[in-house]
């Protein structure tokens, strides 16, 4: 393609995650990709805490002489970062010099400026020298522009078409993943305290993620309890075994949508969402996708959803379409990432 880009990918690229699967699409739309995979020198080891929480450690600088050895190798137009900076300020500055073109871009799927800002230091302390900044969250614009950012721009999340996908169980795998209420999430208070209320009013839910033994309601949640958080095409099938696939948003995290936003309909899976002004314009409610925010509200529309079978399928259908026709991909959102910083 005329306007591929080389690009230097800072970021996870353990095959399981969605950072990976973003790497894999901007290869696939036909950008040179350099990848620098921040698993090794960030996790896995006796400083994974200091590295993560307090971005200080012997890995931190080891991935930034990484970094600077490849841009200076590669020479790359664009310096992507996705999701958490583990760039130093010293580091980003020498880039600018060897490179004063080059784009220095961070796509953040967190919650930069949150409850957890501590966890940002590099970040948070280096915004004024990114050239732009992707959030998820339209509160985190203002906040960072306070840190110095100069351009701050939207970016929601999206899906993997080869990933996120329709798959039909077979006999052997409808006793482990079929289920007519299902959620997939790490345990939050909220998350539970509705969850519970579905249960102790007659509505079996099948829970997955990580968590939920801690949980003041585990008593009530633990027969339905499937273990803690899957990965990779258990994930997919977990999704699909689904009639009903309940969606929180996590309110610590501010989040306004989030991946499964997305990936749930993707899956060509009925969606039952909590309403926030953005699921709200993502898809339209009762028609691509259905919505809730309050525990009553939430089972009158379970009760019912789980006897209207063509409604489900019709509604879910229409969801999955929305996905495509809106361009909730991973190759439509990032291919707007690229237009905006290039322009």
């Amino acid at each position: 393609m005329s306007t591929a880009k080389k690009i230097v990918y800072v970021g996870s690229l353990n095959p399981l995650c969605n950072a990976y699967r973003r790497f894999k699409t901007l290869g696939i739309m036909g950008h040179e990709m350099v990848g620098i995979d921040t698993d090794p020198y960030i996790y896995g080891n006796v400083f994974t805490r200091f590295h993560h929480h307090l971005n200080v450690g012997p890995g931190i600088h080891k991935l930034n002489s990484k970094i600077v050895v490849s841009v200076a190798t590669s020479l790359p137009e664009i310096i992507w970062v996705d999701n958490k900076s583990f760039l130093t300020a010293r580091t980003l500055r020498h880039i600018k010099k060897i490179l004063p073109a080059a784009k220095i871009i961070n796509v953040i799927t967190d919650d930069i400026t949150g409850s957890r800002k501590y966890a940002w230091r590099l970040g948070l302390k280096a915004a004024s020298l990114f050239d732009c900044h992707f959030v998820q969250r339209s509160v985190n614009i203002n906040e960072l522009k306070d840190y110095g950012a100069n351009r701050v721009e939207l970016c929601y999340r999206s899906f993997d078409p080869d990933f996120h996908r329709p798959v039909v169980l077979d006999a052997s795998e409808w006793p482990k993943y079929k289920t007519r209420v299902g959620f997939i999430g790490t345990w939050e208070e909220d998350r539970e305290a509705y969850i519970a209320f579905l249960i102790n009013n007659k509505v079996e839910v099948s829970v997955t993620g990580d968590g939920w033994p801690k949980g003041k309601y585990w008593n009530t949640i633990g027969p339905f309890y499937k273990g803690p958080s899957i990965y990779g095409e258990a994930y997919i099938k977990t999704i699909n075994g689904m009639d009903i696939a309940l969606h929180f948003l996590r309110n610590e995290n501010r989040d306004e949508q989030d991946s499964r936003t997305f990936e749930i309909p993707a899956c060509k899976v009925f969606m039952m969402a909590e309403r926030s002004t953005l699921h709200q314009q993502l898809f339209k409610e009762n028609e691509e996708a259905v919505f809730f925010d309050s525990k009553a509200e939430l089972l009158e529309k379970v009760q019912f959803y789980l006897n209207e079978r063509k409604e489900r399928n019709r509604i879910a259908l229409n969801g999955y379409n929305k996905c495509f026709a809106a361009g909730y991909s991973h190759e439509d959102r990032l291919k707007n990432v690229i237009e905006q910083i290039v322009r």
